[in-house]
């Protein structure tokens, strides 16, 4: 019994695979389900054939109505797949074609993030596409896409554009580290060793080999409140220690470092090829506020 029938231009590899992963719910309750695919010469065509045993405990009604669920389900998949990557590369290259073909695909990238965590896709063009599927059992995925999708278009806008911003933060953060990682690599190391934990009243800690608490002037800035009201953070102060004392080798107690999560990544990117990352240690069990504590 064929259920449903799609027609589209474009290549139906993407379809016929959603279409099987969709219906597989219907081949674990025992009915016999096949995606025949015909291609012509400017429309190709998919249909849904579905059948069962007599012994099933499927009426023909309720079979009917499954594998029209089903292939919605997977039309929407495909129909927004299918349209957001060719609009996203018509929009990235009408708007943003200045930057090289590999900024303009990790755009995309942060694009195709933001849509499937912002709603766009899926839910009100499957709800559509079933009622459409519930009085026909033919449809034009190009005249569905034309008629029921063009009122996305300011939306897709949109959201490249939040995605050029979040990837150009993100360039910029990238060349920001990168200067860093070259201050730390012209300068000699001041000291073979330095330990960074936090301790249990919330305060980091900077140790030299011995144990030591580690005197820096950054460290004694934190103390002075006239610093701790601009806008110059804690864990500015403690990146600037770290690259002025260039330390040979840096430990990260990480097991310590409870949250941070921003200012530990910052410390890997920096001092890559430096970084030890210890994960449980006496120090970081017994270490304690000292003179070099630096409250976060």
């Amino acid at each position: 019994m064929e259920v449903v029938s799609i027609g589209t231009t474009a290549p139906t590899y993407l379809l016929r695979e959603i279409l099987t992963q969709k219906l597989q719910c219907l081949v674990d309750e025992g009915v016999t389900v096949e995606v025949l695919e015909t291609r012509g010469r400017s429309v190709n065509s998919i249909s849904v054939m579905v059948d069962v045993a007599p012994e099933s405990s499927f009426s023909f009604s309720e079979l009917n109505h499954l594998g029209r669920q089903c292939t919605s389900a997977a039309l929407a998949d495909f129909l927004v797949e299918d349209w957001c990557q060719r609009k996203l590369a018509e929009i990235i290259q009408r708007d943003f074609g200045y930057f090289s073909a590999e900024e303009r695909h990790k755009i995309e990238l942060v694009t195709e993030r933001l849509l499937q965590t912002g709603g766009l896709r899926w839910s009100k063009l499957k709800d559509t596409i079933e009622e459409f599927l519930a009085y026909n059992r033919h449809i034009n995925a190009d005249g569905f896409l034309r008629f029921r999708m063009q009122h996305r278009l300011p939306e897709l806008v949109e959201t490249v554009s939040e995605a050029v911003d979040e990837f150009l933060v993100a360039k910029e953060y990238t060349e920001f580290i990168r200067l860093l990682r070259y201050f730390v690599d012209i300068q000699q190391p001041k000291l073979p060793l330095v330990h960074l934990v936090l301790t249990s009243e919330g305060r980091y800690s900077v140790c030299g080999a011995d144990g030591e608490s580690v005197k820096h002037e950054s460290f004694e800035r934190f103390s002075r409140e006239e610093e701790c009201e601009s806008d110059v953070t804690y864990e500015d102060l403690l990146i600037s220690a770290l690259i002025t004392l260039s330390p040979a080798r840096l430990i990260l107690h990480a097991k310590c470092l409870q949250g941070g999560r921003e200012l530990k990544d910052t410390i890997r990117n920096i001092f890559e090829g430096r970084l030890i990352e210890c994960d449980l240690c006496e120090m970081c069990n017994s270490v304690r506020p000292t003179q070099g504590a630096v409250e976060p």
